[in-house]
């Protein structure tokens, strides 16, 4: 015996009408836009969706990536086009949005040697991504720079190369105090506890900001201050020349507006700064960075 259609309508699947749009939000979230809002004639109005994604569509809102949560403005013109597209058949529409601004969750943890802000910093990064490791242990894994004080050789003054390891004493103390590290020996400790970094030096401030609202943290190393400068020369002949205003500090957010949400072991403080002062103090050290 024949299946006869009952009296909702018609019962092969591919008769039935669209059904409604459906609007995925940045969290994940959706909101279901009725047919009756945006359909007139038999066929869907542009005003009419407008007037709907409009209502349906929050102004703003947050997603979570990892330990990050991300504020977002949602693109109410640019959701109305994907709308307007996809309405004849229906289905789900993916809400335009963009970052404005971020806040990754990491301890703010203090140096508790003298020159051992990397390692601090570095504890903060691993930190963010849900691996704490305490910043002494990962000091000890740095590899030195040899010799561990300046020596004078009759032809200039003889160091350690920081893009090979750290430079003097991280307690401080000995004729010249100690200096710090670079990021290509920090990338090698992160990596033999089981996290990659990006290499992020030289890159223009955007990029960095970019990551920030992508909920990714970065290591930066800034000046505190423009000097004083000292140069010297490696065991193998290279001249390094140095900020002694050498310093590191994360990265960890964005603020609504755009200043930036700053992580400093030199006192173990949560600060925020002016994009400006990041740049400026950035610059005094070439722009090295690192990213999670």
């Amino acid at each position: 015996m024949a299946l006869l259609a009952g009296a909702d309508g018609p019962s092969d699947p591919a008769e039935r009408p669209p059904g409604p749009l459906v609007l995925t939000l940045a969290d994940g979230a959706k909101r279901s836009i009725p047919r009756g809002a945006f359909v007139r004639g038999g066929k869907p109005s542009p005003a009419l969706l407008r007037h709907a994604v409009s209502r349906w569509l929050p102004i703003g809102g947050e997603r979570t990536r990892g330990r990050a949560t991300i504020t977002v403005a949602y693109d109410r013109a640019l959701t109305t086009e994907r709308a307007v597209r996809a309405a004849p058949a229906g289905g789900t529409v993916r809400a335009a949005w963009r970052a404005t601004a971020s806040t990754i969750r990491a301890p703010v943890v203090a140096q508790k040697l003298h020159n051992d802000c990397e390692s601090a910093a570095l504890e903060v990064m691993l930190a963010s991504t849900g691996h704490r490791i305490d910043q002494l242990r990962l000091q000890r894994a740095l590899p030195a720079a040899e010799p561990l004080d300046p020596q004078d050789s009759g032809g200039g003054r003889v160091w350690g190369d920081p893009d090979l390891g750290f430079v003097g004493r991280p307690e401080g103390g000995g004729p010249a105090g100690g200096f710090g590290v670079y990021p290509g020996p920090v990338m090698g400790v992160a990596k033999r506890f089981g996290r990659k970094l990006d290499r992020l030096s030289g890159s223009r401030p955007e990029r960095i900001y970019a990551r920030l609202l992508a909920g990714r943290a970065v290591m930066a190393w800034i000046g505190l201050s423009a000097g004083p400068y000292a140069t010297w020369r490696t065991p193998s002949g290279k001249t390094v020349r140095a900020n002694f205003g050498e310093h590191t500090v994360v990265l960890a957010g964005i603020y609504p507006g755009g200043d930036v949400r700053v992580i400093n072991p030199l006192e173990g403080t949560l600060e925020r700064w002016s994009r400006a002062k990041f740049e400026a103090g950035w610059s005094l050290l070439g722009r090295r960075a690192l990213g999670v």
